[in-house]
């Protein structure tokens, strides 16, 4: 009877260490709103270009192009940064750009960037897996492919962070207390969140893949915020999650490249 006791209240301990703490409103709609005004700077920076440079309104397939892809992050990237150096008084470090104490998290970064990198690619393709159907060859000339494989090895993540784990997660942790415990995981509240807020900015697949994958893509997006989260919050630096950022995003792409190759 001892042991069923003692059973019961080290699972009623763990249950209530699961639980998520109280939320403040105020700072998450703030949140969202740094993001809107961050997106602001994506879409002038291809507005912009397309009208005075090209003359003309940026189509989907234009703002697909590498030219508008890096355009785009780069308006995100300054946005970012204009919002770090009005909250922070110019103390840039205070959001993590900064270098590690340390390599410990880089080097962990970099190994489980590589499993991301196949994870995601493995998702992407499970239906094509399953079906047996090759997945369709991307068609770019040489300067395309490298200028891609450039962008996501090492812009679109760096970006990435330093908007969401540099700019939103210390918003939040500055404003917001409490912290998610799952286990022996432990991260602040303010990670989670924006690890929501990242995986919803990346639901546009809804309208392009079936529900399914989608849904999948979803949740690797979350866990990988969440991660991204977990390394800044320990490291005390935006580096390791922008490293492994990057290298899973430039795997992932290197696989969309190689895999439809080696299946034909």
């Amino acid at each position: 009877m001892t042991q069923d006791s003692d059973s019961s209240s080290s699972s009623v301990k763990e249950l209530n260490r699961m639980t998520l703490p109280s939320l403040k409103v105020w700072p998450i709609i703030a949140t969202v709103g740094l993001i809107v005004f961050a997106f602001m700077g994506l879409v002038v920076f291809i507005a912009l270009p397309a009208h005075l440079i090209f003359h003309a309104r940026p189509t989907l397939e234009t703002m697909s192009s590498m030219t508008y892809i890096y355009l785009g992050h780069t308006g995100m990237l300054l946005a970012a940064l204009f919002w770090i150096a009005l909250l922070s008084h110019g103390r840039f470090h205070e959001f993590g750009l900064k270098l590690p104490p340390n390599a410990r998290y880089i080097r962990i970064a970099l190994i489980f960037g590589i499993l991301f990198g196949i994870v995601m690619k493995a998702v992407d393709y499970s239906e094509n897996f399953a079906t047996h159907v090759p997945p369709e060859a991307v068609s770019s000339s040489p300067t395309q492919v490298a200028g891609h494989l450039a962008f996501e090895g090492f812009y679109a993540g760096t970006v990435e962070e330093i908007l969401f784990r540099g700019l939103l997660m210390t918003f939040l942790v500055q404003r917001m207390s409490g912290r998610a415990r799952f286990g022996k995981f432990d991260l602040h509240v303010g990670g989670v969140i924006v690890a929501v807020l990242f995986a919803i900015v990346h639901m546009t697949s809804f309208w392009t893949d079936t529900f399914r994958l989608a849904a999948a893509q979803q949740a690797y997006a979350f866990l990988w915020g969440i991660a991204y989260a977990y390394w800044r919050e320990k490291s005390g630096s935006l580096l390791p999650s922008i490293v492994g950022h990057n290298v899973g995003n430039f795997v992932a792409d290197v696989l969309t490249y190689l895999v439809p190759w080696l299946w034909s």
